[in-house]
């Protein structure tokens, strides 16, 4: 028993500490300059924005675009990102598809457009639970016409 207790306390405090590495809210005025001025710049009329650190190099914003749209751009020395969260029934019939064919036991959770560097793609993250708990999660890639790329385990 006082095994199980230890195994059980163990997985907890490592859990807490992954979720401890994940990225923090910041004010615009800790995001470096110029991925404010880009986000401007790109975004003139957003009122409502949150800033995200994800690591000293990446920073995310989030708001609500003039569409009623959620959207996430990251920035970072890579270059920049953008997502638009999309509802399922406005994506392509093939992608629920092959959630349904190949993931059978993994439910939607996200679906959103990837832009970079004028590339846009689908995302689908995924997630499969075990009672209460998320036991596995997967990000999947599809063509804008969703034909399918490929699967990743999400971190």
């Amino acid at each position: 028993m006082r095994k199980l207790f230890a195994i059980v306390a163990i997985v907890l405090a490592s859990q807490t500490m992954v979720l401890a590495q994940k990225s923090e809210p910041v004010m615009e005025k800790e995001v470096p300059e110029r991925y404010v001025k880009d986000f401007k710049k790109s975004y003139p009329n957003v009122d409502k924005a949150s800033w995200t650190k994800v690591d000293s190099l990446v920073y995310d914003v989030d708001f609500v675009n003039q569409n009623k749209n959620e959207v996430s751009v990251r920035f970072s020395n890579k270059g920049v990102e953008t997502r638009w969260i999309v509802n399922t029934e406005y994506t392509p019939q093939s992608i629920k598809k092959y959630v349904e064919e190949n993931m059978s036991k993994y439910k939607i959770k996200k679906i959103y457009i990837l832009d970079i560097r004028n590339k846009k793609t689908y995302q689908v993250e995924v997630t499969k639970k075990f009672l209460f708990w998320t036991k596995d999660e997967k990000i999947l890639n599809f063509e804008i016409d969703g034909k399918f790329i490929d699967e990743q385990s999400k971190k």
